[in-house]
C-alpha cells in the first residue's frame, strides 16, 4: 500500500491507478497468507479507498450491496431452508448411488451435473443449486477433510468450466461473440462457440477432477454408507418447501425466456423472491418454512469478501490500472504469437484473481485485436483465447462467484483453494489456448497464426 507513495508511477499509468496497485496488491498478499481475517481484508477498500483519493466512499460502499451479493444472499436463504428441511440429504442420496459409493466416482458426478447445469444457467445459479447437495454427501464422513474439499471445490470449479462451454455461460463469452461482429465482421453463434467451448469442458472437466482427486486432496476409505434416517414421505412442511423451491429453480432457468430485457427480472430478484416465500409460508405446525433463527447462521462473512473483490475490481477498472496493464502488450512485438497469447492470457488470469472477468475481457478483446493486426495474423486467433482465459480463476475466493459461495463450507480453506487453484488456472490456461488455436482455423474458416 505504501509502494505507490514513495515511488512515482511508471509511464502512463494514472496516478488513481498507481494508488490502486498498491491496494491490489496488499490485499492479494493478505488473501493469500491470511495476514489478516479473509473478511477482514476486504474491508480495506471501505477503510482506504475515499481518503486515498481512489473513490468516494458511498461508490466503495454501494459495491457491498451489489446485485450480486443480493443474488448470493437469496440464495444462501434458499439453500438454508433446504437443509433445514433435509431436503439436501434426499437430493444427494441418488448422486451417492450413481458413484456406487466410491468416494472419487461421486465427486466426479457432482462436477459433471454441475458443468452440464452450467452450460444452461448461470455458473453462479448452478453452484447455489449443487453446493447444498455436495455439502450434505460431505457431512456424512466429516471427519473426511480431503472429501470436503474435494467435493466443494469440486462442484465450484465445474460451474466455471460449465460456463465455458456455451455462449452464454460467462459474461466474456457474450462479449467475444459482440466484439468480432461489430469490429470484424464475425458472426460467433451458439453451434460455433460450442464447437469450441464444449472440447474445453470436456478435456478440462476430468482433468480437474483428477487434480482433486488424485493428487490434492485423495480422499480416505473405499466406500460411503448410504444416508441413515431418511425413510417415508416428507413432512407437510418439506412438500411446501419443495414445491417453493422447485418453482424457484425453474424461474432461474426460464428466466431468460420472459425477460424483455429491461432488467425487471433478475436471478438476484428471483433467489431473494423464493427467499421471501418461504419466510412467509406455514409450515403446518405453528411455524414458517424458514424462520430468522435458522437464516441468522448464514456466513455473512462470505457476503463481506465479495463485497471486498468487487470493491477492488471496480477500482481496477475505473482508475486505468486494467488499461495500462493492457497497454503493455506493445512491449510483446516480435515475439512468436503463441507467447505473445500466453502472455496476455497469463495477465488476464493473474488480474482476473482479484477484477470482473468481465471488465477483464472488455479491456483485454480491443488490445488483443490490435495486437493480431499489427503483426498480421487474423484477430480470432487472439481475442479467442483471451475470451476464454477470462473465465478461468480457480485461485482465491474474490475471483469467481462459485468460489466464493462453495468457500462458506468448513472444508474449503483460503490454503486448500490456494493450493488447487494455482496449478489449475495454469493447466486450463494451456488447455484453452491450445484447444482455441488447434480448432479455430477449422471452425471458423481463418488461417491460423
Amino acid at each position: 500500500m505504501l509502494l505507490p507513495v514513495l515511488l512515482p508511477p511508471p509511464t502512463g499509468l494514472p496516478a488513481d491507478g498507481w494508488r490502486v496497485s498498491g491496494v491490489g496488491l496488499a490485499m492479494a498478499l493478505w488473501w493469500m497468507t491470511e495476514a489478516a481475517p479473509l473478511p477482514a481484508t476486504a474491508l480495506v477498500p471501505l477503510a482506504v479507498f475515499a481518503p486515498a483519493g481512489i473513490a468516494p466512499f458511498a461508490e466503495v460502499a454501494s459495491t457491498y450491496a451489489h446485485p450480486l451479493i443480493v443474488l448470493f444472499l437469496g440464495g444462501f436463504l434458499v439453500a438454508r431452508a433446504l437443509e433445514h428441511h433435509g431436503l439436501h440429504r434426499r437430493l444427494a442420496k441418488p448422486v451417492l448411488r450413481l458413484g456406487a459409493g466410491r468416494p472419487a466416482a461421486t465427486v466426479g458426478a457432482l462436477m459433471v451435473a454441475t458443468a452440464f447445469l452450467s452450460i444452461w444457467i448461470s455458473n453462479t445459479a448452478s453452484t447455489m443449486i449443487m453446493a447444498p447437495i455436495g455439502a450434505a454427501i460431505v457431512a456424512e464422513r466429516p471427519e473426511d477433510w480431503r472429501l470436503g474439499a474435494a467435493t466443494m471445490l469440486g462442484i465450484a470449479y465445474a460451474a466455471t468450466i460449465g460456463g465455458m462451454g456455451s455462449l452464454i455461460g460467462t459474461p466474456p463469452n457474450a462479449l467475444f461473440a459482440v466484439y468480432m461482429a461489430d469490429n470484424h465482421g464475425v458472426t460467433i453463434g451458439f453451434t460455433e462457440w460450442a464447437a469450441i467451448g464444449l472440447p474445453i469442458v470436456v478435456l478440462l472437466l476430468p482433468l480437474t477432477w483428477l487434480l482433486l482427486t488424485k493428487v490434492m486432496f485423495i480422499p480416505r476409505g473405499e466406500r460411503m454408507g448410504e444416508f441413515g434416517g431418511i425413510t417415508g414421505s416428507l413432512s407437510v412442511a418439506g412438500r411446501r418447501a419443495v414445491w417453493i423451491i422447485v418453482l424457484t429453480a425453474g424461474t432461474l432457468v426460464l428466466r431468460p425466456a420472459f425477460d424483455d430485457g429491461g432488467g425487471g427480472i433478475t436471478d438476484a430478484g428471483i433467489l431473494v423472491s423464493g427467499a421471501l416465500a418461504l419466510f412467509l409460508c406455514p409450515d403446518g405446525g405453528g411455524g414458517r418454512l424458514l424462520d430468522w433463527e435458522i437464516a441468522k447462521g448464514l456466513r455473512w462473512d462470505v457476503l463481506i469478501l465479495f463485497g471486498g473483490g468487487l470493491a477492488l475490481a471496480r477500482a481496477i477498472d475505473t482508475s486505468g490500472l486494467a488499461a495500462w496493464l493492457a497497454g503493455q502488450a506493445g512491449a510483446l512485438y516480435g515475439l512468436p504469437a503463441l507467447l505473445i497469447v500466453a502472455a496476455l492470457a497469463g495477465v488476464i488470469v493473474l488480474v482476473g484473481e482479484l477484477a470482473s472477468n468481465t471488465a477483464m475481457a472488455a479491456v483485454f478483446l480491443p488490445i488483443a485485436g490490435a495486437t493480431s493486426i499489427g503483426l498480421g495474423i487474423d484477430p480470432l486467433h487472439f481475442a479467442l483465447p483471451v475470451a476464454l482465459a477470462a473465465s478461468v480463476g480457480f485461485m482465491l475466493p474474490v475471483a469467481t462467484p462459485p468460489n466464493a459461495i462453495v468457500f462458506a463450507h468448513e472444508a474449503v480453506t483460503r490454503s486448500r483453494m490456494l493450493r488447487a487453484g494455482l496449478p489449475l488456472d495454469l493447466l486450463a490456461t494451456v488447455v484453452a489456448i491450445g484447444i482455441a488455436f488447434l480448432l479455430a482455423p477449422l471452425i471458423f474458416g481463418h488461417s491460423g497464426p
